[in-house]
């Protein structure tokens, strides 16, 4: 049966979130050294990124890891699927990675952007299993939010496996408006990102 679930703003979720880093505005920011889970990290945009630390880091992940995340059995990344991620068009597509201070991988992000609808993105995000629970997901979903709203996108929109409990509790925990749609193996998710002109960008 479907269900619908909503939760609105919770601007001191939100701001507790912002709290304490440096917040891109705009790709011209990036990189950005922040402490996350009390280690000097870097985001920066993940285009251009070194294709074979980032296989690296795939190859890294457990199986359940990356099930969760691209809903498919774990099987080495093919050449034009790692140019999928570090060579994409710009206008449409803003990808994060936050690696520690040697460049290996912790959390990466992605927003793009609906092409009939230019104002609402789909987004996806996986952080190393090493680094979980350490408040890398909120970090770089957060980072990612800002830039995406910068260039315009209001709506945020993804699909995620019911049973992957971890996502949809970082989602609830961003303290974005966030509507669930449920049915037996999928959760339809929205964040309203138009929040973040008046709640967020004034921390930064």
């Amino acid at each position: 049966m479907t269900r619908y679930l909503c939760w609105p703003a919770d601007p001191a979720r939100l701001q507790a979130g912002l709290a304490g880093w440096l917040h891109p505005a705009t790709r011209t920011d990036l990189p950005i050294m922040m402490v996350v889970g009390g280690r000097d990290c870097w985001l920066r945009e993940l285009a251009g990124s070194d294709p074979a630390r980032l296989e690296a880091a795939y190859a890294a992940q457990s199986e359940q890891s990356l099930y969760l995340r691209f809903m498919r059995p774990k099987q080495p990344p093919s050449a034009e699927q790692l140019a999928f991620f570090i060579d994409y068009p710009r206008d449409p597509q803003i990808a994060l990675l936050l690696t520690d201070a040697e460049g290996v991988p912790l959390a990466m992000a992605q927003s793009i952007r609906r092409r009939l609808h230019p104002d609402r993105a789909e987004f996806s995000c996986i952080v190393a299993d090493h680094f979980q629970h350490k408040g890398a997901g909120r970090r770089i979903l957060l980072a990612l939010a800002l830039l995406a709203y910068g260039e315009g996108i209001r709506e945020w929109t993804a699909e995620v496996l019911g049973q992957n409990r971890p996502m949809l509790a970082l989602l609830k925990g961003l303290g974005l408006p966030l509507t669930l749609v449920t049915g037996r193996e999928m959760v339809f998710v929205r964040l309203d990102l138009s929040v973040l002109g008046t709640l967020a960008l004034s921390h930064t």
